[in-house]
């Protein structure tokens, strides 16, 4: 059972009368304090999606998306009290291809984590893994993700709104507004050619929206209350208007 907060003292009690020897968190939202992490003589390890000391928090995979990285990485270290800061003992890199969203990322990841977490518990039970402090000069965070930061702003380049549609995708989901309705943009690449910021355009059978610079190519999208479908297939059934804009 999960409790409301860890660091409860009934908890801590219950945890204790288990007699564990390690603990293992990953994508676990609450700092434990010293308390808890003191009562497993190995100490407790946490499986974290980045390359520590970058972005430390909550939403290490879609921040490292919206930015644009080329890379990212699985960390495992030693918790102490502070956010995602103990020794690291395993890192290893990961190339994001391309065409990675936050579904596609999470899910290399959590293969990453799987193939190696045997391996990585030997060296801590057997004490062979070699501990290194994080570097702080090379640290970044990952706050968690403010519901102002879903919605879509027509102004920014087409790369800055691609890459946050990869960082949402599938879910919760890049956010616009078509006559007053919400719809999730879910896939999309990026076309130079040009369009007002927010205007929906076709090029060669696909929807298009202008943004501050190039067009976007709106390959998926979920209207409100509706199934997942094609742009083609959205502005095919909506009688689209000349000029007409998303918001």
């Amino acid at each position: 059972m999960i409790p409301e907060n860890p660091n409860d003292s009934d908890f801590i009690k219950n945890i204790d009368s288990l007699k564990p020897d390690l603990f293992i968190l990953a994508s676990y939202g609450y700092i434990l304090k010293k308390d808890f992490l003191s009562i497993a003589p190995m100490g407790g390890i946490n499986v974290h999606p980045s390359l520590l000391p970058k972005y430390r928090g909550a939403a290490p995979i879609q921040r490292c998306l919206m930015n644009g990285d080329e890379k990212t990485g699985l960390t495992i270290f030693f918790m102490d009290e502070k956010i995602d800061h103990g020794e690291i003992f395993f890192q290893e890199e990961i190339v994001i291809d391309e065409n990675d969203n936050y579904g596609s990322l999470s899910a290399c990841l959590t293969e990453k984590a799987r193939s190696v977490i045997e391996s990585v518990l030997e060296s801590v039970i057997n004490k062979t893994c070699l501990r290194r402090n994080q570097e702080e000069n090379n640290k970044s965070l990952a706050p968690k993700i403010k519901k102002e930061e879903l919605y879509i702003d027509w102004q920014q380049p087409a790369r800055v709104i691609h890459n946050l549609v990869r960082a949402l995708a599938p879910k919760p989901g890049a956010r616009t507004y078509f006559r007053d309705q919400e719809i999730k943009i879910l896939r999309t690449s990026i076309n130079m050619q040009n369009a007002r910021p927010g205007e929906i355009i076709k090029i060669n059978k696909c929807m298009a929206i202008g943004t501050g610079r190039g067009v976007l190519i709106i390959e998926r999208l979920k209207p409100s209350n509706r199934m997942e479908m094609s742009g083609w297939d959205f502005i095919n059934g909506i009688r689209l208007q000349q000029g007409e804009v998303l918001v």
